[in-house]
């Protein structure tokens, strides 16, 4: 098992995805100062040049130094070999969502004038203004399911998810298998996620790892990996239907959650009291805009890089609105320049 790092830089994150769309965002501007802010996938509803420039435009008003947002399924014109593919049968998309380059124009212009950097899958490195550095991974792939964009055959070869185990944070549009991945409108509570990006996390074991995908799986929750060799136990995920394993047999060593839609939303069975405490606390949070969850030294949960990891579903879509997550972990001292692998 990977050794406990020494505390670092409190870093603050919001983290949001599933927006589709939006013309509004929950917390455009949040109380609190952000350090970073993520933005997990599905940018739009059905991948309009649009919806794009509304997103831009909604991300370029929250006030943090880095911004950073994956494409997600329904932005499948980012995707340009699929996109190119329906265009040969839907030439008229053309009208609407433009040439197989101009949503990547928006970002590269996005980018210039308000620091919103669009991930493409890889390993990227940033240094930010409170003195942190932030190695992060981002990967928009999922398994097939729902929108054509950046999917692969979920029972052909998986695709590979390259980790690096120095990393900080994972960013992916879809969850890994088992955690906050059940889908009960769309696959009968079946887990979707991808039991090869869980066990690509579980190497890894970042600090944090956000998505969004599944709206149902909105919520968060720690998990302690095995004190074992690297890959922890070998338990399968319930309905393991892609041949990877999920978070089932690693519940053993502890995994708390923060926060779900199980604990705002009343529930078939909730006494007057358990309502009235649910009422409280998505009061609590309409008020400060967000979920705000600090998982630093001195904290009921702190996240120690190799020890446990932060499990964040941030999709905002839903009925009520999701509020999005503003999360403080702390993170390894500067080190020159960033660069973006």
């Amino acid at each position: 098992m990977a050794s406990p790092s020494k505390p670092g830089i409190r870093t603050r994150f919001l983290v949001i995805a599933d927006t589709h769309g939006m013309h509004y965002l929950p917390d455009t501007k949040p109380l609190q100062p952000i350090d970073v802010v993520i933005h997990c996938g599905d940018i739009t509803s059905d991948s309009q040049l649009s919806e794009y420039k509304t997103a831009i435009h909604l991300l370029s008003r929250i006030p943090a130094p880095l911004k950073l947002i994956l494409p997600g399924n329904h932005d499948y014109t980012l995707d340009t070999p699929t996109y190119q593919h329906l265009l040969h049968t839907h030439p008229e998309l053309l009208q609407t969502h433009g040439h197989p380059n101009a949503a990547h124009h928006l970002f590269t212009a996005a980018q210039q004038h308000h620091n919103l950097h669009y991930l493409p899958e890889g390993t990227h490195r940033f240094p930010l203004p409170n003195g942190a550095h932030l190695t992060l991974y981002a990967s928009p792939y999922t398994p097939a399911f729902g929108a054509p964009g950046f999917q692969y055959p979920r029972h052909q070869a998986p695709h590979r998810f390259a980790i690096p185990p120095d990393v900080d944070v994972v960013v992916t549009h879809g969850p890994p298998r088992g955690v906050r991945d059940r889908s009960w409108a769309a696959a009968g509570g079946q887990h979707v996620g991808a039991g090869e990006l869980f066990e690509a996390v579980e190497r890894a074991r970042p600090r944090v790892h956000c998505f969004g995908h599944i709206h149902e799986g909105w919520g968060a929750e720690v998990v302690r990996w095995g004190d074992g060799d690297e890959g922890g136990d070998e338990g399968e995920g319930e309905g393991d239907g892609d041949g990877g394993r999920g978070v089932t047999g690693l519940r053993q060593h502890g995994s708390t959650v923060v926060a779900d839609l199980g604990s705002v939303l009343p529930l078939k069975g909730d006494g007057a009291e358990v309502v009235r405490e649910k009422e409280r606390r998505l009061g609590e949070y309409a008020r400060g805009k967000c979920v705000k969850t600090s998982h630093c030294v001195g904290d009921p949960l702190p996240v120690v890089k190799g020890v446990n990891t932060l499990f964040v579903n941030a999709a905002v879509a839903g009925q009520p609105v999701r509020p999005p997550w503003v999360v403080d972990i702390e993170l390894p001292e500067g080190r020159g320049r960033g660069v973006v692998e």
